[in-house]
Order: structure tokens, then C-alpha cells, then sequence
């Protein structure tokens, strides 16, 4: 699974905290969808047409130390992305879902708010999941 951290100052910018051992030479096309099953059809859609393509998928989060105070972080949602609200374990468990269910090959973290450290919550994620058992 690819992790990549979209730029607050540039909707266009991202940058990926993958191991470079772990990329591969996949062209990116970078999605949003309303929800995980709109992904899932998407990403089915764009990999029939191209195998050598790995589609990530946007997520905005909005990481606390509780799911309260992440959910008062994350404001009204917009339609056109996931969205999570909650800890990092649980945004790990988000990821690691993702990938499981082959709904994509890698995400975007998207700050729901200005004030997300986004750099931090991206290593912290990485590191929850590097901490996980891999499946056999």
C-alpha cells in the first residue's frame, strides 16, 4: 500500500513517505469517490483498461488522540471524498482495509482542517502499519 500526503498549499502537490522499495514503476492516477465502493468500481474500471496503472485514492482525515475531537476537527463533509475522523490506529485500520479489499493501491491524506500536521499524521500512520501482522 502506497502512502502519499497532499500539499495544504498546493492542490496539486503530494508527496509519497513509501519505502522506495515498496514503490513500484506504476503510472499514479490519483482519485476521489464519495465512498469506498465507488472507489472499488473505479479502480476496477481504470486497472481494466491498464494493469501497469496504481490508483490512490484521496482521504480526507482528521486525526486526534479521540474520535471526538477529531470529528470537531473535521467540519461538514464534502461529498466528493472519503472521509475519516478518529485516531491514527484507526486511520491504519482504514488503509489496511483498503488495501485488503483491493479498493486501491494507495492513499492520499488529505488535511480536513489548516491546523493537521499532516507530515506527522502520515509517519505515525506509516509506522502503525509497518507495526501490523501481514496477512498470509
Amino acid at each position: 500500500m502506497r502512502l502519499f500526503l497532499a500539499d495544504p498549499n498546493d492542490p496539486d502537490g503530494v508527496s509519497e513517505l513509501t519505502d522506495p522499495d515498496q514503490r513500484n514503476d506504476r503510472r499514479i492516477v490519483r482519485v476521489a469517490a464519495h465512498d469506498l465502493q465507488h472507489a472499488r468500481k473505479v479502480r476496477a474500471r481504470i486497472r481494466a483498461g491498464a494493469d501497469d496503472v496504481a490508483v490512490i485514492l484521496d482521504v480526507t482525515v482528521a486525526v486526534a488522540g479521540d474520535f471526538r475531537s477529531a470529528q470537531q476537527v473535521l467540519g461538514p463533509a464534502e461529498a466528493d471524498t472519503v472521509h475519516y475522523a478518529g485516531t491514527v490506529d484507526g486511520l491504519a485500520g482504514l488503509i489496511a482495509d483498503i488495501a485488503s479489499a483491493e479498493v486501491a493501491d494507495g492513499v492520499t491524506l488529505i488535511p480536513a482542517s489548516p491546523r493537521q500536521d499532516i507530515g506527522t499524521v502520515g509517519r505515525d500512520v506509516l509506522g502503525a502499519l509497518r507495526e501490523q501482522p501481514q496477512a498470509s
